[in-house]
């Protein structure tokens, strides 16, 4: 994890915290990606930022979701 650091420091000056375990779990979903898509880790710094964001807004939605849910 450490030398994606520098982008979770990126990301945290653009306001997105994000905790060391779930940015481990999104490093960890970067390399499958990049596996499958048959692409070096070089391109994993390239790949975080996008989705870190992807995660915020899924987490958005879903609590979305969820909170339609509860007053129904």
């Amino acid at each position: 994890m450490q030398e994606y650091e520098s982008v979770k420091q990126q990301l945290e000056k653009d306001g997105y915290k994000i905790s060391n375990a779930e940015f481990s779990c999104l490093i960890e979903y970067a390399k499958r990606k990049v596996k499958i898509a048959e692409k070096d880790e070089s391109y994993i710094p390239i790949l975080l930022p996008d989705m870190v964001k992807e995660y915020f807004f899924r987490m958005g939605v879903n609590l979305e979701v969820m909170s339609k849910m509860m007053k129904e």
